[in-house]
């Protein structure tokens, strides 16, 4: 049994807990060589490149540092006819199917993949943003380079090559930033598959029972699941304390994989940049 993370928010999939075939990262065959390539911004937050499955090219790909494993849609490994095996997560609180296929190759911009294992399911089944993208690359692939930069005003995502047969994989939870709302302070996964802010419900109010809450909650939806969102006060990432949009859920009845507190989307950081460093094990933003 092999835990992992495949949360996009309102985009793809939530926290997983993947049983049966074991897939292994490591067994990646990737390479990368520094460049810069442009990238579509979908619905002012996902960063969409064109890439390169099999024999099938002129793909529209996700780059999601909010996935553990990378993803193709159902569509494309019927077209390349690639044998799947089954598998299940645990989607939060229910039990989703999918399956696991092996790509030959895989390319997107500098990223080249000469075998991957990759998740086969509906992306459109899982979001409003992306029912004509036709996969996602995750952090099993990312993570081979030293430093990705994704640039939001000149809509350029740029990849630094690291020391040379490294490929050493890094897990999800590296890129963790601490936030203190009203003086309590929280771990949240930054998630470019992701536009605002999400907290573990529990975890906040257990920290903060006296929570101060601007005006009533709503109800929200994240993919399939329900949400509450808030306007809280006093939230402090970096710079002063402001107001900030949240949107609370459940957390995972199997637990948390990341042992985080919750998500931080790139505008949840206004962020005009984004530096995810590898080797550091740091991300920088500005």
């Amino acid at each position: 049994m092999r835990r992992c993370a495949l949360y996009a928010g309102r985009v793809i999939l939530a926290l997983c807990l993947v049983l049966g075939w074991h897939v292994r990262a490591e067994d990646s065959a990737v390479s990368t060589e520094s460049g810069a390539v442009p990238f579509e911004l979908v619905s002012n937050f996902l960063v969409v490149v064109n890439g390169q499955v099999g024999e099938l090219g002129n793909l529209r790909l996700i780059l999601d540092t909010g996935s553990t494993y990378s993803v193709i849609d159902q569509r494309v490994a019927d077209k390349l006819r690639l044998p799947r095996r089954p598998g299940k997560i645990t989607n939060y609180d229910r039990d989703v199917a999918v399956e696991w296929t092996e790509i030959r190759e895989f390319r997107a911009g500098p990223i080249q993949a000469s075998t991957a294992r990759v998740l086969v399911v509906k992306i459109a089944d899982y979001s409003e943003f992306a029912g004509n993208v036709d996969g996602i690359i995750g952090l099993d692939l990312l993570s081979k380079g030293k430093r990705l930069t994704i640039d939001y005003e000149k809509r350029l995502v740029s990849f630094e090559l690291g020391e040379e047969g490294s490929g050493a994989r890094l897990p999800a939870r590296t890129f963790v930033v601490p936030v203190v709302v009203q003086g309590f302070r929280m771990r949240l996964l930054v998630d470019t598959g992701f536009h605002d802010m999400v907290l573990y419900k529990d975890r906040l109010f257990q920290g903060l029972p006296n929570v101060s809450i601007l005006g009533e909650p709503k109800d929200a939806a994240i993919g399939r699941m329900r949400a509450k969102q808030v306007s809280l006060p006093g939230v402090k990432i970096t710079g002063p304390q402001r107001v900030s949009t949240v949107f609370l859920i459940d957390s995972p009845e199997s637990g948390d994989p990341h042992g985080v507190d919750g998500y931080l989307g790139p505008a949840a950081l206004h962020a005009k940049r984004i530096e995810l460093d590898f080797a550091a094990l740091k991300v920088r933003w500005q």
